[in-house]
């Protein structure tokens, strides 16, 4: 029972969230302040980010070894999508109004205290990393990693060990379909649902991921 509501809602939420490509030709205006800096759907994934790092934090003090090599993933992907969440609001420096320093300044595309707009000897880290890089490295984590875990008994056993997130093959299946479905439609800040999308099914995988089981109990 918690596995299908789980899943029906991640397709409901997924296609709420790729349906909003479409809000562009009801109304470009519509579609551009939903896309926009700080609007609908940065703060979605902001929350969605935030939400796996707790999740996770909490999870970890919920185990009886709480910091050790066996909970290694766990740790990382909780450090990594709370950086990612002070990242899409800036480190909160629109929300409490912090200028900018004079490094960021000169470097972000933005002007604003981030490492994902800076420009470093003329190229964009935004486009390297955290666009095309994240991109690939996750498009690699929800196909292969799936079908390697369930293949090889030496990957799982592996994997299990340091609690590293599994996603379902149901979760990977919607995420690359939504995926596909978003970037059909070339549109200004198209990124920014796929974003949303990704924060959104990894959060759903954090919390039902495929081995649960064996990395949560």
């Amino acid at each position: 029972m918690f596995n299908k509501k789980i899943n029906f809602l991640h397709s409901i939420l997924s296609l709420t969230i790729v349906s909003t490509v479409f809000l562009f030709y009801y109304s470009n205006s519509v579609y551009n302040s939903f896309v926009a800096e700080d609007g609908i759907i940065e703060y979605l994934t902001a929350i969605f980010l935030l939400s796996i790092s707790i999740f996770l934090i909490k999870k970890l003090f919920e185990m009886e070894k709480k910091i050790s090599v066996n909970n290694l993933g766990i740790i990382i992907f909780s450090i990594i999508f709370f950086f990612g969440f002070g990242e899409e609001i800036s480190w909160g420096q629109r929300i409490f109004n912090i200028e900018t320093p004079p490094f960021f300044s000169e470097n972000n595309l933005q002007s604003e205290t981030n490492i994902h707009n800076l420009m470093i000897g003329g190229v964009k880290l935004n486009k390297l990393i955290f666009t095309n890089g994240l991109f690939l490295v996750f498009t690699f984590y929800f196909l292969a990693i799936p079908y390697l875990y369930n293949k090889s008994n030496n990957i799982k056993s592996l994997i299990n060990r340091f609690s590293i997130v599994i996603p379902k093959y149901s979760q990977s299946a919607i995420f690359i379909s939504s995926t596909i479905i978003i970037y059909i439609f070339d549109h200004e800040r198209i990124s920014e649902i796929w974003e949303c999308l990704f924060a959104f099914t990894m959060l759903i995988t954090s919390i039902n991921p495929s081995n649960r089981k064996e990395i949560y109990s």
